[in-house]
């Protein structure tokens, strides 16, 4: 598919970068809420203004960038009736499957593509050109959208399905999200007990230790390969776990996170997988009916 034009729907912080670095090698057209915002992009790198619906005609991709999922519909129901039929939606978004789903239904009724192309990074990382897109969708809308989500973000993994690529982004923004946790009550049970934070920090950054060996040795290698033999078992991981709590609990810090953690030890040593690797953990999820792999894996 040759394109020449997109439109860009929402100039937010990252809405705004990702129309100009699409302005780079595209005519690109633009629409927010926000005048100051549509006026700033004329002039900085000489976005057009979208002033209705049918200015669109000869839109070859949208890329919507917009604050909610409610807002993307919205945005949807009003333009798709007026785009060309080769035209590919991009929701950059960060949105759930049940509304990438949602967005999929309205646009295939005029015959409209859409990709998810959930953005993973922060202002600056856009700016930079470092940031990265979750794809999910269509392979050859994929395709043919490709040198626009190559101008967003030339580093990008497309996850299968529609739904994945947006799935993707949410799952690592939790594990983030929870990590953060973890780690501020890491620093605070540091701090109490007079450990170095740059020594605990490098550490906990450390490929054989910390935060890198449950993801890269216990989920990638034993979970996924379904290996529990060896290792250290569940009933060693549960008693440092114990250990934890009562540091914490004689330092006077509160946990929330590391204290939740330590249920799924007492249940997974309840269901009798104590001398298995700690990995096992896994299995009470597979109990109860939702495994941390598919089962062909």
């Amino acid at each position: 598919m040759n394109i020449s034009t997109v439109a860009v729907y929402g100039l937010g912080n990252m809405g705004y970068l990702v129309a100009e670095r699409i302005a780079s090698q595209f005519t690109t057209k633009v629409a927010d809420l926000d005048a100051a915002q549509v006026r700033r992009a004329q002039e900085r790198f000489k976005a057009v203004p979208i002033v209705g619906p049918d200015d669109l005609g000869d839109v070859d991709v949208v890329v919507l960038s917009l604050p909610s999922p409610a807002i993307s519909l919205t945005v949807l129901d009003q333009i798709a009736a007026r785009l060309p039929k080769h035209a590919v939606v991009l929701e950059t978004s960060t949105v759930n499957p049940k509304d990438i789903h949602a967005s999929r239904k309205l646009l295939e009724k005029f015959g409209l593509r859409l990709v998810d192309a959930s953005v993973m990074a922060g202002v600056s990382q856009m700016k930079a050109g470092t940031a990265m897109l979750l794809m999910g969708g269509d392979a050859q809308a994929v395709a043919d959208a490709r040198p626009v989500l190559d101008a967003i973000a030339p580093k990008q993994i497309y996850f299968g399905d529609s739904g994945a690529g947006a799935a993707a982004k949410v799952i690592n923004n939790a594990v983030a999200h929870a990590v953060m946790v973890v780690v501020a009550e890491a620093g605070s049970l540091a701090t109490a007990s007079g450990v170095s934070i740059e020594k605990l920090v490098g550490l906990l950054s450390d490929p054989q230790m910390g935060l890198h060996r449950p993801l890269t040795h216990r989920y990638a290698e034993r979970i996924v390969q379904g290996n529990y033999e060896g290792g250290m078992p569940l009933d060693a991981a549960r008693k440092d776990s114990v250990l934890a709590l009562e540091l914490a609990q004689t330092l006077g810090v509160p946990l929330f996170a590391i204290q939740g953690s330590h249920t799924i030890y007492d249940i997974a040593v309840a269901a009798g997988h104590g001398r298995d690797d700690y990995a096992a953990i896994a299995k009470v999820w597979a109990d109860w009916g939702k495994p941390a792999v598919p089962a062909q894996a």
